[in-house]
């Protein structure tokens, strides 16, 4: 089975398992590691190598780019301070520890440099897994906020510790002062570099005005902004970072509505088919690293990585405490400003370092070949300990994290609440504007009076409907209004979708305006869905 082969048989799984995980609540991702599983051990599978360049100038710039994009900049900014603890502190403080327990304890065989490089690999949590977990589950929005935040963060860190690690051991060159020099002078060159990238991609994104285009050239702002800041020696994860950031801010402002419903789903689509590429260079390259880990045993490889894992969950839960107790006692300004957090919620955080696609395509990029001779004996142990590392802190939570919810009871029905109040303030405020907008036009323009009249109908019908959100009985008649109102939308979209269907299949409409039609239903739909579902 040869890469392609691989990733359409991964790909194929993982869209059969989107149900059950779903059902389930449980990360996509699982299901991925299996079917590397299978792709691993198929009889006449051979071993693939990507060129370490092409897996990060590949993978992470999509990745980087879509999670900054979705990121709150209002919230980001509120939440920093803690971000920036989990996504700098804790990033440097798991890598030296895992660095410690492997040389000291675990691995003694591997070199300091080979510690560092193992620590800094599995270092960096990823988000994605475990919100799509708990965003069922109504936890407090800080709670996502500051694991999404972390998680775009913290790559920049751990791979810049990954790329001094890997050039100690294949260089021999190491300097802690010109570590930490080095960090700001390439993560302050990738936020400008990520600035000029986005500012002149938001310049030329006004002219395009064609959907696929503008879509396309989202892509190509996401590449442009890592491949630039490397090729001058600056951090790509940062200023792929900042221009994600930049573009969820103004592109929204920018495209039309048309591109950004396609630019959503072509995201969305790529970021499935990536994972899905990376689980399959994985599992095609496990049978080189368990041809050359004979001189272990399953019961030895087993254990590491179980304590390698254990390690890396108990590191994280010990920071998270101290890390919010001390900034508060020593600065009381910032209790002031931001109170302790419960401790339910900071154990929560502290459970949830999932380990993702970063840590795998990290373990993918070492190079394989002219090697240091004692190096080239651990990469299959370090990539196999990454695996182990990865899949078990995507289980383990996965698992226990719904009973974790319940018990500690961390449902926020007050934040729901003030959530819902917002959309339809929001939605009142431009159903008032769309009022003030129209009785203009009826001054200015001849609008004869009875479509006038039957618009503002409408609107008014909208205004009654949505004002039901703010009803504080919620059980009222008029929240009873507002659920037969979403129940009659749905069943006209799906009549009128049955009619196009029935007219089309007897030959009486044009395939052209079949799609025209549904296009229509089908924008309307995905707006119909963003009201408030209970109940429906």
């Amino acid at each position: 089975m040869n890469f392609i082969e691989g990733t359409i048989f991964i790909l194929f799984l993982a869209i059969l398992s989107v149900p059950l995980a779903t059902k389930l609540r449980i990360p996509l991702e699982i299901f991925l590691f299996l079917g590397s599983c299978i792709v691993g051990f198929l009889p006449g599978v051979a071993g693939f190598q990507l060129n370490s360049d092409i897996v990060f100038g590949l993978f992470l710039p999509p990745i980087l780019f879509y999670a900054a994009y979705f990121t709150s900049w209002q919230d980001f900014k509120f939440n920093l301070r803690p971000i920036l603890q989990l996504a700098f502190g804790l990033v440097i403080f798991t890598t030296a520890i895992v660095a410690v327990v492997v040389k000291e304890f675990l691995l003694p065989q591997l070199s300091w440099p080979e510690a560092f490089l193992l620590g800094a690999i599995i270092s960096p949590t990823d988000a994605s897994a475990a919100t799509a977990i708990v965003k069922k589950f109504n936890v407090p929005r800080r709670f996502l906020i500051v694991l999404e935040g972390e998680s775009l963060i913290n790559d920049a860190t751990a791979l810049m510790l990954y790329r001094f690690s890997l050039a100690a051991i294949l260089y021999g060159t190491f300097s802690s002062s010109k570590l930490v020099g080095k960090f700001f002078v390439v993560s302050v060159g990738g936020i400008f570099i990520g600035l000029i990238v986005a500012l002149l991609a938001t310049t030329i994104l006004k002219r395009i005005k064609h959907t696929h285009a503008e879509t396309t050239f989202t892509f190509i702002t996401a590449f442009s902004s890592y491949l630039i800041a490397e090729h001058f020696g600056c951090s790509g994860v940062v200023s792929t970072v900042t221009a994600g950031i930049y573009f969820g801010i103004h592109f929204p402002e920018l495209a039309t509505s048309r591109t950004k419903l396609n630019a959503k789903a072509s995201w969305d689509t790529l970021i499935f088919i990536i994972n899905g590429f990376v689980f399959t260079l994985i599992g095609l390259e496990w049978p080189v690293v368990l041809e050359n880990l004979q001189s272990y045993s399953v019961s030895e490889l087993i254990i590491y990585g179980s304590v390698l894992t254990i390690v890396v969950m108990a590191i994280r839960l010990i920071w998270i405490f101290p890390s919010a107790y001390l900034p508060r006692a020593l600065f009381p300004s910032i209790k002031k400003k931001d109170p302790m957090p419960p401790a339910k919620l900071l154990f929560a955080l502290g459970w949830v370092g999932m380990r993702g696609i970063v840590s795998l395509a990290a373990a993918l990029a070492i190079p394989r070949h002219n090697l240091p001779a004692g190096f080239a004996q651990h990469v299959n142990l370090i990539i196999f300990l990454v695996y182990f590392v990865v899949v078990a802190t995507l289980i383990v939570p996965a698992i226990t994290l719904p009973i974790l919810i319940r018990m500690l009871g961390l449902s926020n029905a007050d934040e729901l609440e003030e959530k819902m109040h917002q959309e339809a303030k929001a939605r009142l405020n431009a159903l008032d504007e769309i009022t003030k907008t129209i009785t203009t036009m009826k001054e200015n323009e001849n609008i004869p009076e009875q479509v006038f009249q039957e618009f503002v109908k409408q609107i008014q019908r909208k205004h009654k409907v949505i004002q039901t959100q703010l009803n504080p009985a919620p059980y009222s008649l008029l929240q009873d209004d507002y659920l037969i109102y979403k129940k009659l939308l749905f069943a006209a979209i799906r009549a009128e979708r049955n009619a196009l269907m029935n007219l089309r299949r007897q030959g009486e409409i044009h395939d052209e305006i079949f799609w025209s039609l549904s296009n229509e239903l089908d924008i309307e739909e995905v707006r119909a869905n963003t009201l408030r579902a209970s109940g429906v």
